[in-house]
């Protein structure tokens, strides 16, 4: 009697573990990837911040503003 009280613990564990690793495995049996196509450019041209130029105008712009505002910050410290 003690021998099956010792052994059943252990194999209801056992039990749930592979009932949930059958579980898993099923649900993802069920994934289907799609195929989904996607065209970026319906109009045949890009969007203006898509260019590179206009990135780097506006970093040119932003450092030149950043160094104003931390140059103006240091004058009137003094």
């Amino acid at each position: 009697m003690e021998l099956k009280k010792t052994l059943n613990a252990p194999l209801k564990g056992i039990a749930a573990l592979i009932l949930l690793t059958f579980t898993s495995l099923y649900t993802f049996a069920q994934d289907v990837p799609e195929k989904v196509e996607v065209d970026i450019n319906t109009n045949g041209g890009s969007v203006w911040y898509g260019q590179p130029w206009v990135w780097a105008i506006g970093i040119a712009v932003f450092i030149v503003v950043l160094v104003l505002i931390t140059r103006s910050n240091k004058s009137s410290a003094q």
